[in-house]
């Protein structure tokens, strides 16, 4: 005899799972074997409502938008002080200097910024590897912008680094939901042999009676949906 327990959501199987698991233990109070199946139960069970909890990188991604907002500003901020000096009409060569800089910066508008965060890092990159060319750097010192691209260098700076860590956190994320959901389902299978094989199927009913209406409910749902609608 087994109990289908894989038919189960994995989110109410795992804390149904946890009653199963208190019931096991107070079967046989400090028995090795309940307590190590039980023990095993709770451990898998955790694993699965981690799973079903809020994304953890949920609070980066904040971050990150927030990177990328600072970032944008500080890029028009520093294309904003270019056009304001090719505008300098008192200063013919600084003029002639930045409306260069600021055609190499804006070349056509400063929609890029609205792109995917991605493309705009692109394009980004390349214009901080103008800026730190020698011409462009001749031109940024020239035209006393040196501020206005340090801010820039910064907000990058803070924009990679968020990223990595919104990375990071990923990469830690619990494994997917059915996927953790398997070995509670085998510690639960290995719990239920043992109370049919010791203590009878009854015992073991009773034990598992958390998981029996989960069960009814999941054999109707995959009955309704294998059932086709009629008019």
């Amino acid at each position: 005899m087994s109990f289908p327990v894989s038919l189960i959501p994995p989110e109410p199987k795992a804390h149904a799972a946890l009653q199963v698991a208190a019931r096991a233990e107070r079967l046989h109070p400090g028995d090795p074997v309940y307590d190590r199946l039980s023990a095993q139960i709770r451990e898998k069970a955790g694993v699965v409502i981690e799973a079903t909890g809020p994304k953890s990188e949920k609070e980066f991604t904040a971050r990150l938008v927030a990177a990328d907002h600072a970032r944008d500003q500080a890029f028009t901020a520093l294309a904003l002080a270019a056009q304001a000096r090719s505008l300098m009409s008192a200063e013919p060569d600084q003029q002639e200097k930045a409306q260069h800089l600021h055609g190499r910066l804006v070349p056509d508008t400063l929609g890029f910024l609205y792109d995917s965060m991605h493309a705009e890092s692109t394009v980004l990159t390349e214009r901080l590897a103008y800026l730190e060319s020698p011409e462009g750097a001749a031109l940024v010192a020239d035209l006393r912008l040196t501020p206005f691209v340090e801010n820039l260098k910064a907000r990058m700076a803070a924009y990679d680094a968020s990223y990595a860590d919104r990375a990071a956190r990923r990469e830690e994320r619990p494994e997917q939901l059915w996927a953790a959901a398997a070995p509670l389902d085998r510690a639960l299978r290995a719990l239920h042999a043992v109370l049919v094989s010791q203590e009878g199927a009854e015992t073991a009913r009773a034990v598992f009676t958390d998981l029996e209406p989960l069960l009814g409910a999941a054999r109707a749902a995959r009955t309704r949906r294998a059932t086709p609608d009629r008019e």
